[in-house]
């Protein structure tokens, strides 16, 4: 427990002296890909950076995914305000001796946006889809590190006007300790949005007919994490640090309860900023029941000044082939 406690005073004191605060503050280009998926992180407040060995790990880190046992599948809906809808599609299965894959579907937006034109009159209703599409692998090195890599295309429609982007997501997962995991994410790396719009073709004149063009680029993003479980692996504790370009850092903590085979609690804060200069924090909470040995629901609700109402998740969970 000494060598534990050290590591994490230490892990503390580097990240709380080592940002800096931005005077102003960069809008997020593809922050739909970051707002967490499925209900069980959700519940830990997204504390799950270093949580190792389920389907969600292709989201979070996938390197996480190396320790997974059977075969795996998920599909997760979010309740959200102003007919915003988001959900996700996972699949993932163990494919040799510490090595593992998933395939993974993210789709969120929203219908009936009232488009309006320059003197500010209604030019009828608009639509916002987003899609992400990704696959993951994983490796077991040895029992003390994993990798894992993600490459993903994402698509953005905006009414008549569309964009893609390609990214790619790599991650680590140590264990220095016995129950203790570490680990480090750098996401959507060289990713940027590529919008081609022949409808600002059409209003502002490109030279020689050709779509216009723009590129949004994603900001830099980085998590580091660390998770502990104590008493025979029933409870676990969690936090993550969330470092985006041209933004303060952020910190989530979780934990959870597995009371018995059955049912587990959580617990967490989602995106808490020490510096006090964005208000974004949210308190989570969540469960899982087991129908049975393979079938099972997550649950997870969120309060806070980042949505100013309740957010609702939940997730069903399939396992198969279990070892």
């Amino acid at each position: 427990m000494g060598k534990l406690w050290c590591l994490i005073e230490l892990l503390l004191f580097f990240l709380m002296t080592g940002t800096a605060f931005p005077d102003e503050y960069r809008p997020w280009t593809g922050e739909f890909l970051r707002v967490g998926a499925g209900a069980r992180g959700m519940g830990m407040g997204n504390a799950y950076t270093a949580v190792e060995g389920d389907i969600f790990s292709y989201y979070y880190n996938p390197a996480g995914l190396s320790t997974m046992t059977d075969r795996q599948f998920s599909i997760s809906f979010r309740y959200l305000t102003l007919d915003r809808y988001f959900k996700d599609i996972v699949f993932g299965s163990k494919i040799g001796p510490g090595t593992a894959f998933a395939m993974s579907w993210i789709n969120a937006g929203t219908h009936d946006i009232i488009g309006r034109d320059l003197n500010g009159k209604p030019t009828g209703a608009l639509s916002d889809t987003r899609n992400s599409f990704a696959v993951t692998f994983s490796k077991l090195l040895d029992r003390r590190i994993s990798l894992g890599l993600t490459a993903k295309m994402s698509l953005w429609k905006l009414n008549r006007d569309d964009a893609k982007a390609f990214g790619i997501d790599a991650g680590v997962v140590v264990r220095p300790f016995e129950h203790f995991t570490a680990s480090f994410v750098a996401r959507d790396l060289n990713s940027r949005f590529t919008w081609n719009s022949s409808q600002w073709k059409e209003s502002l004149g490109a030279i020689d007919g050709q779509p216009m063009q723009k590129e949004d680029k994603f900001p830099l993003y980085y998590t580091a994490g660390a998770a502990y479980k104590l008493f025979r692996d029933k409870i676990l504790v969690a936090s993550t640090f969330e470092f985006i370009e041209d933004n303060p850092y952020s910190i989530n903590l979780g934990a959870s309860y597995q009371v018995n085979d059955t049912f587990t609690i959580r617990t967490g804060l989602y995106n808490y900023t020490p510096s006090g200069e964005l208000n974004t924090d949210a308190f989570t909470t969540g469960f899982t029941i087991h129908v049975s040995g393979s079938v099972g629901f997550d649950y997870s609700y969120s309060a806070g000044s980042m949505e100013d109402n309740s957010l609702h998740c939940i997730s069903l969970i399939m396992n198969y082939g279990v070892e």
